[in-house]
Formats: C-alpha cells, structure tokens, sequence
C-alpha cells in the first residue's frame, strides 16, 4: 500500500495558510497523551492514539464527510504511517503521513520544540 506522504515544510505553510482562512484541512496527532505535553505542532486539531485509532474511528467520520484532507502525524513518523493505512482500510482516502513527525518539525520548522 503506498501511503501519501507531506513534509514538515510543506505542513507549516499548510498551517499558516489555513490561519489566513485559505486552506482546510485536519491535524491528527497519533502520539500517547503524555507525549503531547512534550511537544505539539501548533494547529493540531485532535489527539487519538494509534492504539486507539480503530475504536475511535467514527471520531473522524465528520471529517471524512466533510472531505478535509487529514494530516496525521507522531514522534518520527512510523506510528502515523500505520494511522494512514488503518483509515485507507476503512475508505478514508484523503490522508497523509507527516514525514517524520515532530522530530523534523523541531529540526526543519521549530528548532525551540522539544525533541524526546
């Protein structure tokens, strides 16, 4: 399965354009709550577990029927990528991976984010 993929670059002027009101989009962190308290990319929308996802995927239904774009991402981007195929598997085509997570959002976008 090939899994789409955006880079923190790319999320950032993602996120700033969506400030402006000209972009729409949903950003989903996979990460364990704890980790949240360590370090976030500014605009996440919600925060649901990978080991969560499936039972907590009816969670994302507005959004999926909204057809917004869901960008999901996690520390370094592995948990993220299994996110995106669980909600392919589900019919949810219009997702992407944040390469890397919040380990290159520190080194390419925010170099004051904690890393962990």
């Amino acid at each position: 399965m090939n899994i789409p993929e955006i880079d923190t670059p790319s999320l950032k002027k993602r996120l700033d354009l969506r400030a402006k009101g000209e972009d729409d989009f949903f950003l989903l962190d996979v990460r364990n709550s704890h980790e949240q308290d360590v370090a976030l990319i500014p605009g996440t929308d919600s925060l649901i577990p990978v080991t969560e996802l499936e039972s907590r995927i009816s969670e994302l239904d507005p959004v999926k029927k909204q057809s917004k774009e869901i960008l999901i991402y996690c520390r370094s981007g592995g948990r993220s990528g299994n996110a995106v195929r669980i909600l392919m598997e589900h019919g949810y085509t219009n997702c992407k991976n944040v390469i890397g997570g919040t380990l290159a959002y520190a080194d390419q976008v925010d170099p004051t984010m904690a890393k962990y």
